[in-house]
């Protein structure tokens, strides 16, 4: 009973066995860089966790929810909004709960359960006492900095690696909306949208689907419909089921939709804990049978998805760069020795020594390169800002627009058709920042080294033809490395496979940044719907409506600015990733090139029964290299096996 991950805990245990055996070959032959690398990529695979995110309006049983799937009462619930925190819920040994905040230099500080219980559901201030006031004011703007709590426990779901992300109620014109849209889900491993049976898909909800959801997220999308228990027959489970398959198969395709009560969930689980539970009135409490829930077959989907589904695409990225960086060492340095050992020695020392300049030269003009680089991407970013500003101020306008076209209705039913008239072109505009900003770091670093390629390509090809070879066999196959007859190879292209993912990727240089979850959250306490309700139920007067609109106003102007900061950073840390990693390939180019001219001296100093063994020493090595890339790659084709065998079902 749970979500349990034991075929992706095996699958791991044996992709990290055999990146610790590829350690220990790189250890011996004195690779330490590609022993950084594969470190990165063992670390990895054990940090990472699968991240499931829970969204939901208000009223939507969510706190209930998350508490039935962990199997114990961790959220509080209130029957009123509560403040704008999002909890990620996390393996600790101890209970623990901690606060992390939007400004990084701020330590992160630990609270209390009965601190963390008011500061989600504080008192509402008494109107006219100015104390009551300001501490309501206080607690808020301390709200406000807060990025996200941290909640630890030692629960069986979050050991197997699974962490619960809570995100805030919403709804229209929340701007944690668009972030649980735009960031959050996509950098989940599945996203759990909680709908209720009572109130079975609103408006807005269907717009969050049909209008904010990006396209590369719909298959990671569940739905859950809460409140099984207020159905009063199995023939209303039944309508309720097929109008929400109806209403958003066009939206979702097949969607994945779950009918569940929450409460009895939880109870049942409370009750086989051992709790004895007992109504308000201190009678025996009605509990369902687990089975009855609806929770076994959303938990049984669920642990197939994160562990055949995502568990072989976070597994599948450090065995295909496994697999690349072996055939870059077999090919770097067990094939380039073979080669020399079969060559004629005649003028090598000479031919090295002749070389070392241009390999000097080479460092100087990957150098100045990188200097290009960060002109280019300093240069760029002052374009980007603006072309951002306007289309915000595009966005800002329609909502205006959808203001005025609608005086007469209620606060929230102009939140609803405002929130309607943004909502598509805030999707389509983080889309194209998102495309923009890839292409100009892209754009950058293929202007900046576009002749580092070629001078690189020549001088692998150079190197590689210093040893005469003794065979035609041999020398065919370095004529045929010629740079002029293949092209060019992009020795960056890495950097830019890592651009592409990082949007949808819960690890990564996001992960190092001060951008990423819980940004919009500082921006509006409780979304403009809020603000509107301090005052006004319905617009009957001009005074109230020019009020109302300055509002408005005010709220966009908030938003924008929230978010002009925002890509400020997220460009700035995408640069730095992509200097850094240019940086990096560079000083590993040139160390590649050192221990290849150091082989070539070191086998001019071999004669006769020193090739021999030397020559079956390379042999081993290269078995052993063998053995791994098929292991990894076998394991490769097991995942890509699982996943098609259980996505869908």
């Amino acid at each position: 009973m749970g979500i349990s991950l034991d075929e992706y805990q095996k699958n791991r245990s044996l992709l990290i066995r055999e990146l610790d055996s590829y350690n220990n070959w790189l250890q011996k032959m004195e690779l330490k860089d590609d022993q950084k690398k594969l470190t990165h990529y063992k670390e990895d695979i054990l940090r990472d966790t699968f991240q499931l995110v829970v969204v939901g309006e208000f009223s939507r049983g969510k706190s209930t929810f998350i508490n039935a799937l962990l199997g114990t009462k961790i959220l509080p619930s209130s029957a009123k909004p509560t403040t704008t925190i999002l909890n990620k819920i996390t393996y600790s040994e101890k209970p623990v709960i901690k606060l992390h905040f939007h400004d990084r230099k701020k330590k992160v500080e630990m609270i209390s359960e009965d601190g963390f219980r008011s500061l989600v559901a504080p008192m509402d201030p008494i109107p006219g006492n100015s104390e009551s006031e300001k501490e309501y004011a206080r607690q808020v703007s301390f709200v406000k900095g807060i990025q996200y709590a941290e909640i630890g426990r030692n629960l069986a779901i979050c050991q197997n690696g699974v962490e619960i992300i809570d995100t805030p109620g919403t709804n229209d014109l929340d701007p944690l909306r668009e972030e649980i849209t735009n960031t959050i889900i996509p950098r989940s491993d599945a996203a759990i949208l909680l709908l209720s049976a009572v109130k079975i898909l609103s408006e807005s909800e269907l717009s969050l689907l049909r209008d904010r959801l990006l396209a590369n997220d719909i298959q990671k999308i569940f739905l859950v419909i809460n409140f099984k228990d207020e159905l009063k027959s199995a023939e209303d489970e039944r309508k309720v089921l097929d109008f929400a398959y109806a209403n958003l198969k066009e939206i979702l395709g097949d969607p994945k939709i779950y009918l569940v009560s929450a409460k009895h969930a939880l109870n049942a689980r409370r009750k086989a804990g051992g709790e004895e539970l007992k109504g308000r009135r201190g009678r025996p409490m009605d509990v369902w049978d687990f089975d009855r829930t609806g929770f076994p077959e959303l938990e049984e989907q669920l642990a197939d998805f994160l562990q055949f589904e995502r568990g072989s695409i976070k597994m599948m990225k450090p065995i295909k760069r496994t697999l690349e960086n072996i055939k870059g060492v077999r090919k770097e340095y067990i094939e380039f020795e073979k080669k020399i050992l079969h060559s004629q020695m005649n003028g090598l020392k000479e031919k090295v020594e002749a070389f070392k300049p241009k390999v000097t030269l080479a460092e100087k003009h990957a150098n100045d390169s990188l200097k290009v680089l960060k002109m280019k991407l300093q240069s760029e970013e002052k374009a980007l800002m603006e072309w951002h500003e306007l289309e915000l101020a595009k966005i800002a306008k329609k909502a205006l627009e959808a203001f005025d076209q609608h005086p007469h209705l209620s606060q929230s039913e102009i939140s609803q058709k405002v929130d309607l008239a943004v909502a598509k072109y805030e999707k389509t505009l983080f889309e194209e920042k998102k495309k923009k900003m890839n292409s100009i770091v892209k754009d950058a670093i293929q202007t900046a080294s576009g002749k580092i390629n070629e001078e690189w390509a020549k001088m692998d090809f150079e190197m590689k033809s210093m040893p005469e070879s003794e065979s035609s066999y041999e020398l065919s196959t370095i004529v045929d490395q010629d740079p002029a007859s293949d092209g060019v190879d992009d020795f960056f292209n890495s950097i830019y496979e890592e651009l592409d993912s990082a949007w949808s990727s819960s690890r990564g240089f996001w992960d190092k940044a001060a951008v990423g979850v819980g940004v919009a959250v500082s921006v509006v306490a409780h979304g403009l719907t809020k603000l509107f309700s301090w005052g006004w139920s319905q617009l009957t007067g001009v005074d109230e409506k020019v009020q109302l609109r300055g509002q408005l106003v005010a709220h966009y102007n908030s938003v924008a600015n929230q978010k002009m900061i925002t890509m400020k950073s997220e460009y700035r840390t995408m640069s730095k990733y992509a200097e850094e990693q240019y940086q990096g390939i560079i000083k590993e180019h040139l160390l590649m090139i050192e221990k290849q001219l150091e082989q070539l001296i070191g086998s001019t100093e071999l004669e006769g029964n020193e090739i021999t063994e030397r020559q079956l020493v390379l042999l081993e090595q290269e078995e052993e290299l063998n053995r791994i890339a098929i292991t990894l790659e076998k394991l490769a084709l097991t995942l890509k096996r699982q996943s098609a065998g259980k996505v869908g079902v």
